[in-house]
């Protein structure tokens, strides 16, 4: 199956916060369950900006297939004051980019299953998001981002405010939905429940590496005692030469 989304030799960096990405080159099959890790200020959530095309790189192209529906959750959004929940999930009250178009309405019943699984049972669909806690507004647009259909779902830090029930839903729901998906989470069973391959960010790079948060535990292991055996050796050569 052909990549839905390509980046060729992609560079980024901000000014004080120095480059974060060069040259990177890395590709979102349809299929792709993608889990992103690195520390922080690695530049994750940089790297999820440029797979939305929310963001333009400094030097190389993001390409996407034609008519991608990408849908995106940051870690910061901006909800009108005044909008309720239907407006929410409908797209209308959205403040930022690249979250995803409006959409038709997906009935009352689907959008409410997917806020009880995310813990909200009590919400109304016309309860006003003003008065909500930051928490309670980050799971309604969740929920937005959920219900509507998408190629590629793009999360970044999505089982914050979510109780080990509504991570376990979360997780389920995800695995059974068809498409891409590409997330950033410190939650490592999260990332071993959902992803198939995982993606470390680190050193201005993106290391691809198949299956979960474990087997990238194990392969970054292996590759540390390979490279310290390596040096190793270099050292040894050395005190021989000297």
């Amino acid at each position: 199956m052909a990549n839905i989304v390509n980046l060729d030799r992609v560079s980024k960096g901000y000014g004080a916060a120095g480059q974060l990405l060069t040259d990177v080159s890395v590709g979102v099959d349809g299929a792709d369950r993608i889990g992103v890790v690195g520390l922080n200020g690695a530049g994750k959530s940089t790297l999820l900006r440029l797979l939305c095309r929310v963001e333009e790189p400094d030097a190389g192209r993001v390409t996407h297939r034609r008519d991608l529906r990408v849908a995106w959750l940051p870690q910061t959004l901006q909800l009108a004051a005044d909008a309720t929940v239907r407006d929410v999930v409908l797209g209308t009250a959205w403040l930022g980019e690249g979250f995803g178009a409006e959409h038709e309405w997906a009935g009352d019943a689907a959008v409410r299953t997917i806020l009880d699984g995310l813990g909200m049972p009590y919400l109304g669909l016309d309860q006003p998001v003003g008065p909500m806690s930051g928490g309670e507004r980050r799971r309604v647009a969740l929920a937005a981002l959920l219900v509507r259909p998408a190629d590629l779902i793009v999360l970044d830090e999505p089982t914050n405010h979510l109780d080990v029930a509504g991570v376990n839903w979360l997780a389920e729901h995800l695995v059974g939905r068809r498409g891409a998906l590409v997330v950033v989470t410190h939650d490592r069973w999260f990332l071993d429940a959902v992803c198939t391959t995982t993606w470390e960010v680190a050193d201005q790079t993106v290391r691809v590496y198949e299956g979960g948060f474990a087997a990238w535990t194990l392969a970054r292991a292996e590759r540390e005692r390979l490279a310290a055996a390596a040096e190793a050796r270099r050292q040894n050569l050395l005190r021989k030469e000297i």
